[in-house]
């Protein structure tokens, strides 16, 4: 732990690391963090994979946050949007991210991020201005600048900053075929607690998205399942598939704007750096005493990696 933060050990970066060949360096800090956090959350809660599934597929994968009411507010980020104390909000209706967004019918369109310990990014530096989009879509121009507040961190789990700016996060994840090698059952978490789906194989699902500790959201004869993917490994031929997705964000950007902002392309601005994790659930702006520690803490240098190089390196093990 440095500052506070959590951060990797060197052991688990060099079997990661290893692991990494022909992916940008974004790929490789968002494969460390999750691997990483996600071996500390097993080894020390030790909960059943059911209690797991119910629990990330609440939160994780429905684009929840864990509940941090009563937490005050933290000084020295401000927000580009406030609303008055007291004021009653009703709920929006569901968001339709395929019409918003444009992705065709090869795409699953969720809202959240995924993972167990979702990534984010923080702006550390002042006047940080990044190239944004009106549509969150890959295929079209970045044609907004984007003026970001100094501090914020985008999270999940930065439950006073989601609510004051009204973020928006989704995936968008590539659909994928995956084919089944044997006649065999599979558990997944139903209406009924944990239920058998019987294959056979040379049939097909669909894999939609990752939830988060191992599981993933499937779909079969027009149906969707939440199903550990660890039991697919032997039947199936999902190791091999290579998952595309989308990280996008709605901010409102200082002077009034709203803009979308994919992780993949912010993450590298200058000034901003991926989010540092404090603990299970728990994210704030950043403090102006901690800018120091997150960026050394989060820097490209401090994974051993060279995001230049077309195979990933792992650093030396001391």
């Amino acid at each position: 732990m440095v500052g506070g933060f959590l951060v990797p050990g060197s052991g688990l970066r060099h079997q990661i690391a290893a692991k990494a060949k022909r992916h940008g360096h974004i790929l490789a800090i968002v494969v460390v963090h999750l691997h990483f956090y996600r071996k500390v959350w097993e080894q020390e809660m030790r909960f059943g994979w059911i209690l797991s599934a119910a629990l990330f597929v609440a939160a994780c994968g429905q684009g929840g946050a864990p509940d941090q009411s009563g937490a005050e507010g933290v000084p020295g980020a401000e927000t580009a949007a406030a609303g008055a104390a007291g004021d009653v909000v009703a709920e929006a209706p569901p968001t339709d991210y395929a019409a918003l967004s444009g992705y065709d019918d090869n795409w699953f369109l969720s809202p959240g991020w995924p993972g167990e310990y979702p990534p984010g990014f923080a702006v550390l530096d002042a006047d940080v201005r990044v190239p944004a989009r009106a549509r969150p879509n890959p295929t079209d121009p970045q044609d907004i600048t984007c003026h970001l507040p100094q501090y914020a961190n985008y999270q999940l789990w930065n439950n006073i900053r989601n609510e004051a700016d009204d973020l928006d996060y989704f995936v968008a994840t590539k659909k994928l075929p995956v084919t089944v090698l044997e006649d065999t059952e599979v558990e997944f978490v139903g209406e009924a607690g944990i239920e058998k789906l019987p294959l056979k194989a040379g049939e097909q699902l669909t894999y939609l998205r990752y939830i988060g500790e191992g599981f993933t959201v499937m779909s079969f004869n027009g149906r969707e399942f939440d199903i550990n993917e660890g039991e697919l490994r032997e039947i199936t031929d999902i190791g091999a598939l290579e998952n595309e997705e989308d990280l996008w964000v709605r901010v409102n950007c200082l002077g009034g704007k709203q803009a979308w902002l994919l992780f993949d392309e912010v993450v590298q601005e200058a000034g901003v750096y991926p989010s540092p994790i404090t603990g299970y659930g728990d994210a704030h702006d950043i403090l102006p005493e901690e800018v120091e520690t997150v960026r050394e803490m989060m820097a490209i240098d401090s994974f051993g990696l060279d995001p230049t190089a077309s195979t990933i390196e792992p650093p030396t093990v001391e």
